[in-house]
C-alpha cells in the first residue's frame, strides 16, 4: 500500500515539474496552439492579436477571455460558411473594413493609423472583418426569407414605434487628436487617463484639461441624442455600459477618445416621425437586422454545442 501511495506522489509531483517546465516554453512561443476549434489552430499569438484590438476599440472586461470566446466563434462561422460553399468575392474584405470604420464614425486610413499605432497586424483585422463577412452570408442563405418583415409588420412596428419613448443616451466625452502629439503619445496620455478616470478621478476635470473638443469647457458633455441615431457599433460599446461607466480609448477620426455614459432617459415619442416610404425603408432594415441576429444567436450556439473545442 505504501508502495502504491509513493508512487502516484512521485506521478504527482512528475506531472507538476513538466507542467512548470513548459508553461515558459510556451509563453516563450507565441505561435503555440492554445486550443483548437474541430482542429482549426488558434495560437496564443492569435488570441494576443484579438486582445489588442479589442483594446484599441474600447472594449471592456476580461479582454483574453473575450478574445478566446471571440476566437471561437469566428473559426466556427467560418466552417459553416466553408460547409456551403461560401466564398467572398475579390476587395471584399477591404469593402468590409471600409464599413466597420463607417458604423464607428471613420475612415479606412483611420482603422489603418490605429493598427499600426496598437501593433496589430494588418492580417488580425482582416480575419475580423473575414468571420463577420462570411457569417453574414452563412445567416442569409439560411434565415432570409424567415427573417424578411412582412407589410402588416411593418404597419404593426410603425404604430408602435409612433407610441414608443424614445431612449436618450446622455454622454460626455474627452477627445485626442493625434495631431498634438505623436500617435504613440496621444495612445500612451489616453490610457494614462483611463486609469484615473477607473480610479474615481474626475471625468468632467480631466475633459476640461485634456480634450481638444469644443465641449471641453462643458465637462465634456454632448448634447442628448437618440440610442438609434448613433452608428451601429459604437452603439452597441456605449450600451454596454452602465451610467457613470466609461468606455477604453476608442478611435474617432484623427484620434481617440473615452466616453462616458452619464445617465439613459425615456424622452416622449417624436411627434415629427411620421410614416413615409423612406422611414418605412429605414425600419424594414432594422427589423431585418434584428431578426436576422436573434436567428443567427441560436444557430451559433448549436454550431458551438457541437464543435469539439480541445485545450492544448
Amino acid at each position: 500500500m505504501r508502495m502504491v501511495l509513493a508512487a502516484r506522489v512521485l506521478t504527482a509531483l512528475a506531472i507538476t515539474v513538466v507542467t512548470a517546465l513548459a508553461a515558459p516554453v510556451r509563453a516563450a512561443n507565441p505561435y503555440a496552439p492554445a486550443f483548437t476549434v474541430n482542429s482549426s489552430v488558434v495560437t496564443e499569438y492569435d488570441i494576443d492579436q484579438r486582445m489588442k484590438l479589442l483594446d484599441a476599440l474600447g472594449a471592456n472586461g476580461d479582454l483574453r477571455k473575450t478574445a478566446i470566446q471571440q476566437l471561437t466563434e469566428d473559426r466556427v462561422k467560418l466552417q459553416a460558411a466553408k460547409a456551403i460553399g461560401i466564398t467572398l468575392p475579390e476587395g471584399a474584405i477591404q469593402s468590409g473594413i471600409e464599413e466597420f470604420a463607417t458604423n464607428r464614425g471613420l475612415t479606412a486610413d483611420d482603422v489603418t493609423e490605429v493598427l499600426q499605432v496598437r501593433g496589430i497586424d494588418q492580417q488580425t483585422m482582416n480575419d475580423f472583418v473575414q468571420s463577420g463577412l462570411m457569417w453574414r452570408e452563412v445567416l442569409g442563405s439560411r434565415f432570409r426569407a424567415r427573417a424578411m418583415p412582412t407589410d402588416a409588420d411593418l404597419d404593426q412596428a410603425m404604430a408602435l414605434q409612433a407610441k414608443r419613448p424614445r431612449e436618450m443616451l446622455y454622454m460626455a466625452e474627452i477627445a485626442l487628436p493625434f495631431a498634438e502629439r505623436s500617435e504613440a503619445e496621444t495612445v500612451t496620455l489616453a490610457n494614462q487617463i483611463y486609469a484615473q478616470v477607473s480610479r474615481g478621478a474626475s471625468f468632467a476635470d480631466l475633459a476640461q484639461q485634456y480634450s481638444r473638443s469644443g465641449t471641453a469647457e462643458q465637462g465634456g458633455a454632448l448634447p442628448p441624442v437618440s440610442a438609434s441615431q448613433l452608428p451601429s457599433d459604437f452603439r452597441s460599446q456605449v450600451l454596454l455600459l452602465r451610467p457613470g461607466q466609461t468606455t477604453r480609448p476608442m478611435p474617432i477620426s484623427g484620434g481617440l477618445a473615452l466616453i462616458k455614459l452619464l445617465s439613459i432617459k425615456q424622452e416622449p415619442p417624436d411627434a415629427k416621425a411620421v410614416d413615409t416610404p423612406e422611414a418605412r425603408d429605414q425600419l424594414r432594415k432594422q427589423l431585418f437586422s434584428e431578426r436576422i441576429a436573434n436567428f443567427g444567436q441560436g444557430y451559433l450556439q448549436e454550431l458551438l454545442g457541437d464543435a469539439l473545442i480541445v485545450q492544448k
